[in-house]
């Protein structure tokens, strides 16, 4: 606070100084008026720190002899006449005299600057009879002023809500208010009194000596916090706002204490503290809540949390378990192993026990006193030494979910906003638990679904494989005859002794066209193998030229069957995809089966692949034939199970929907496009690999 600020906060001193019958004016290191009377006011005029020598002489710069600069050179008072500039103009003789004001420290605060007018002292003088009589008149009216102003400065002191102590230059209480007496405690003044030294009202003695050394460095104090101590040492939250009296000379004659008791408002502060707290704690366990499914995660932060906003000491967690219809506890902190380690800790039937009734009710319970209790572990509960417990429900939405009991070591009481913030609590651990309940059933009815996903493609592989039976079968018999007719040839030529070396080369003709045809049967087993064979889903970069080349050789008999020719327009230095090889060639069986079933008079099967336009991320593979093709109303359940177009007992309507199921679990679409009597053609998009 500014020395303005404090001479203005404190109206008596400023009264004494407005009773002066002199220009009065307060004056700081800079030349500047930081206050005067009402008398200068009125004659000059002042504005907020304006410059001494601007209202006094109206000049531009400070007087060649300025008592004020000398008085806070040499710390002394000085005297000169003067001509000051009045208002209007009129030049008045004054008699200046300036006092410095100084603190504990004797260190000049201000310097204060009185002038008497004495332009007409000769006049005075000369008609000094006259002025007797009113000069005994001017006492009259002064003295009934001063009256006035003490009276205003009484009224003040005694209807202020806040205590005003008025103290000696040591500390001694030397006058206090009505205000004071109450706020203190006490009945009069003279008990108030009898506590001597203000030190003695402080409840921590270092508080008084900073409020004592702040007060003597800067003059005053405002809103200093601290606690003081009333009658029978009752304590309260006090603000004080504190300062100096001086004499004329600059001597600390005093000191001001106003007290303002603050308790109901600190009382109140810290309740909206513990409330803003135990919102945070509720806002970071909705969170946890909202963005983890771990259930033994979510329990063990909010006991953690719990505990750091509540006076008890231990917290128990206890959820049902609807197979066995018992309760069991699964988190607890702040209690013995040897409590812990108890059966009837461990898991609890409903109804019983204070805890297993909380269960059944869903009543809240709270426990104050043990031997009051009714509970029949209240033994146990004693030798643990636990003085309080809170019974407290978990459910969501109506349904029970377990129990959370929260106790101490100590006597302590739970008001109704503690038991409001531990129902809170409980409603987001009930929330919690029904959410990672419900992820658990979600993820089981995935793994089901995903296992019944995969017998449906390996179901449909194992129909692939019935169609392929035949077509393999005359496809390996043609070079087995082969072999076979070379083998009883070479068997004649020995029995009749043909094998000359004329005979050689025949002979080798025959055996390499016998390594042929054995290397083709083997290369379209091993293939029927690699496709039989049900092995988990491996994804990883693979090359989609590999794949249509090896989908087309287990078709390729089949095409040849039905007068099918087959075209592969395949992009140059395609990317690698990233996929499961069989996964995707099984799509792409089912795609050219499809395409061969709709061709029954012949066609052309065509197979395409090359970076899909507008999205560098994914490849198109198209498989397109000049069949009967698909009708718009058709197009629109072609993928869903056991739909099917087909005549009965040539499908069961699986085999696109297995197609759509693969390629979606690579993360790609698949899409048709087809007019009736023009054929078909359906794209696959699969993710390219990472380079």
């Amino acid at each position: 606070m500014k020395t303005e600020e404090f001479l203005q906060e404190h109206k008596y001193y400023r009264t004494l100084i407005d009773s002066a019958t002199d220009y009065v004016v307060a004056i700081n290191r800079n030349y500047q008026i930081i206050m005067a009377n009402e008398l200068f006011k009125n004659e000059f005029g002042m504005q907020s720190n304006e410059f001494c020598y601007r209202v006094w002489k109206n000049r531009e710069e400070k007087c060649e002899e300025c008592l004020v600069e000398k008085t806070y050179r040499d710390g002394r008072g000085h005297w000169n006449v003067e001509n000051v500039i009045m208002k209007g103009g009129r030049v008045a003789n004054m008699l200046v005299r300036t006092i410095p004001v100084k603190n504990e420290r004797g260190e000049i605060v201000y310097v204060l600057e009185r002038a008497t007018d004495i332009t007409k002292r000769q006049h005075i003088q000369e008609n000094i009879d006259n002025l007797v009589d009113n000069l005994e008149e001017m006492l009259a009216n002064r003295l009934e002023e001063l009256q006035k102003s003490e009276e205003k400065y009484r009224t003040i002191f005694e209807r202020s809500r806040d205590a005003i102590i008025l103290t000696n230059s040591h500390g001694r209480i030397v006058e206090v208010n009505q205000a004071g007496v109450q706020i203190l405690g006490y009945k009069t003044q003279k008990d108030v009194l009898a506590r001597e030294s203000t030190a003695n009202l402080f409840v921590e003695k270092q508080d008084f000596i900073e409020l004592q050394k702040r007060v003597a460095q800067e003059g005053f104090v405002v809103e200093f916090e601290t606690r003081l101590k009333g009658k029978n040492d009752s304590e309260f939250y006090a603000l004080i706002t504190s300062n100096v009296t001086v004499d004329v000379t600059g001597k600390i004659t005093g000191y001001v204490l106003i007290i303002r008791d603050i308790t109901k408002r600190k009382m109140s502060q810290q309740q909206i503290e513990k409330r803003n707290i135990r919102l945070d704690i509720l806002n970071s366990i909705s969170k946890t809540v909202s963005s983890s499914l771990n259930l033994d995660e979510i329990i063990s932060s909010t006991i953690e949390k719990t505990l750091e906003v509540l006076e008890s000491d231990s917290v128990r967690i206890y959820l049902i378990d609807d197979k066995q219809k018992i309760l069991k506890l699964v988190a607890h902190k702040g209690l013995s192993p040897q409590l812990i380690a108890k059966p009837f800790m461990k898991n609890r039937k409903p109804g019983d026990g204070l805890l297993g009734q909380t269960l059944l009710d869903g009543e809240t319970r709270l426990v104050d006193n043990y031997l009051r209790s009714q509970d029949p572990y209240v033994d146990f509960m004693i030798e643990e030494g636990l003085h309080t417990t809170a019974y407290i429900p978990l459910s969501n939405k109506g349904k029970m979910m377990g129990v959370m009991c929260v106790s101490s070591h100590y006597p302590v009481e739970l008001t109704t906003e503690h038991i409001e913030f531990l129902t809170a609590i409980g409603n987001q651990i009930g929330v919690a638990v029904d959410n990672a309940n419900l992820y658990e059933n979600i993820k089981r009815a995935y793994e089901d679904l995903k296992d019944a996903q995969e017998q449906i493609v390996q179901t449909e592989k194992l129909a692939s494989l019935g169609k392929l039976a035949a077509t393999i079968a005359h496809e390996i018999n043609n070079p087995l005859a082969a072999v076979l007719t070379y083998i009883r040839l070479m068997i004649k030529l020995k029995d009749r002794n043909k094998f000359s070396p004329e005979r050689l080369e025949d002979i080798s003709r025959y055996l390499l066209t016998m390594e042929s045809e054995t290397a083709r049967c083997g290369e379209i087993v091993k293939n029927l193998l690699a496709f039989s064979r049900q092995s988990e889903i491996k994804i990883k970069s693979t090359r989609i030229t590999d794949i249509i080349d090896r989908t087309l050789v287990l078709i390729a008999h089949d095409l040849e069957i039905k007068d099918i020719q087959h075209r592969k327009n395949i992009a140059p230095n395609l990317p690698n995809v990233q996929c499961d090889f069989q996964q995707i060639q099984q799509a792409l069986l089912n795609l050219m089966y499809n395409a061969s079933d709709a061709m029954l008079d012949g066609g052309t099967l065509t197979v395409t692949a090359n970076r899909k336009a507008g999205n560098d991320r994914f490849l198109d593979v198209m498989v397109s034939d000049t069949g009967c093709g698909i009708t718009e109303e058709d197009k629109e359940k072609i993928f869903d199970p056991f739909f099917t177009t087909k005549e009965e007992g040539k499908g069961v309507g699986l085999g696109l929907s297995v197609v759509y199921g693969i390629i979606t679990r690579h993360n790609g679409t698949i899409e048709v496009e087809s007019k009736p009597g023009k054929g078909s053609t359906f794209k696959m998009s699969l993710p390219l690999a990472p380079l």
